[in-house]
């Protein structure tokens, strides 16, 4: 690898080299009612939500927009809470995007990303110091691993008592 600013790479250094992609990587995954679009190969799953208007799924629309179909919120759960997404590949992550729903008094903040292969053995990517709100603004929230993982899930240890919830998440990734 080069070290000094002079020294020149080969197509082959290059091509090996991973790079941040900055576009999402999950597509819109807009649902239709109880029609869910799952033909990309991401599987979108919560501990909870509150109906179909507020599935899971709504966090990764593409779009923001408040209430039903618009958000995923839970079933009014605060404690221990999560919201997954198994993707069609193996990938490493290098930052995640989140935004919250619109009041004050549905806010998430306290946090961590997992990363897993199999579903059941979680390794935490980021945890967000407390507390790190998650409200009505797109954050950024770097992760450092050299791992690659196909679920992601956003573990909700603690939350504001109305039902949070996201009505934005996103994945950005390294070109591998």
């Amino acid at each position: 690898m080069p070290t000094l600013p002079h020294e020149a790479v080969n197509k082959l250094f290059v091509d090996r080299t991973s790079r941040k992609i900055f576009h999402g990587y999950v597509p819109n995954l807009r649902s239709y009612g109880s029609v869910k679009n799952d033909k990309f190969g991401f599987i979108v799953t919560a501990s909870s939500y509150y109906s179909d208007s507020f599935h899971p799924v709504h966090a990764f629309n593409g779009l923001y927009r408040s209430g039903a179909e618009g958000e995923w919120k839970t079933s009014g759960e605060t404690l221990n809470f999560w919201i997954q997404i198994q993707c069609p590949d193996l990938d490493r992550l290098w930052r995640i995007a989140l935004r919250g729903k619109d009041s004050n008094t549905q806010r998430i903040y306290k946090l961590r990303l997992e990363g897993s292969t199999n579903g059941d053995t979680f390794t935490t990517l980021y945890e967000a110091p407390n507390p790190t709100f998650i409200g009505s603004e797109v954050r950024y929230f770097p992760t450092e691993t050299s791992d690659s993982f196909n679920i992601f899930r956003l573990f909700c240890l603690e939350a504001e008592p109305s039902d949070p919830g996201l009505s934005f998440m996103q994945l950005y990734v390294f070109s591998e």
